[in-house]
């Protein structure tokens, strides 16, 4: 299990299958970060934490019931981490994802607390597509996401991230730190010797 020292390389390599070659590994971007959902969900979020926090403020203020007190309980706890909790295990989890080019496969790893491994194999990814963002960073995006503007992909996206990391693998996108373009043309390149080698007698 990772404990956060290991390189995105080391974490990919030690998934290697026999004879597998490693081509690439990366991570997405690390940090804090706003998402296109949260043009609607930081609102949300201030309107219910700030009606949470208040309504608690008042029921201690007239001194209510122990029952009043702590029915706003739960509803301040979802709305700190609607504000800001989200952010910071969105931050953790991708801190512990890495991304893996081989001559066989795409890999996606995530190793906080249970160790996950998802693999696709080249010759099923499907189309590829390139979102290329002014740092040089990106996202790649497989099969049916390919197929959808920037928009629609986003919000795909974020879904996947919400719902976890078994729709990640069923919605196929990485989210590339670093220079994406190059990392675009690695995962044409292995796509394409792969499928000429399945081609081949």
């Amino acid at each position: 299990m990772s404990m956060g020292w290991s390189s995105a390389e080391d974490e990919v390599r030690a998934e290697l299958d026999p004879g597998e070659r490693f081509l690439w590994a990366g991570q997405p971007r690390q940090g804090w970060r706003f998402q296109v959902f949260d043009f609607f969900f930081v609102p949300f979020s201030l309107i219910w934490g700030g009606f949470a926090v208040a309504w608690e403020v008042a029921v201690f203020a007239m001194d209510a019931s122990i029952f009043l007190k702590l029915w706003g309980i739960p509803f301040v706890l979802v709305g700190l981490y609607m504000m800001v909790g989200r952010f910071y295990f969105d931050s953790r989890r991708r801190a512990c994802t890495y991304y893996g080019l081989t001559d066989r496969s795409l890999l996606w790893i995530t190793a906080s607390g249970r160790r996950t491994v998802q693999r696709r194999a080249l010759t099923d990814l499907g189309p590829v597509s390139l979102e290329e963002r002014s740092d040089g960073s990106g996202v790649l995006s497989f099969g049916p996401l390919a197929m959808f503007g920037p928009i629609s992909n986003a919000m795909f996206r974020q879904t996947a991230m919400m719902a976890g990391s078994r729709w990640q693998g069923a919605m196929l996108f990485i989210d590339v730190q670093g220079d994406v373009r190059e990392v675009y043309r690695r995962v044409r390149d292995a796509i394409e010797d792969a499928a000429s080698a399945q081609q081949s007698p």
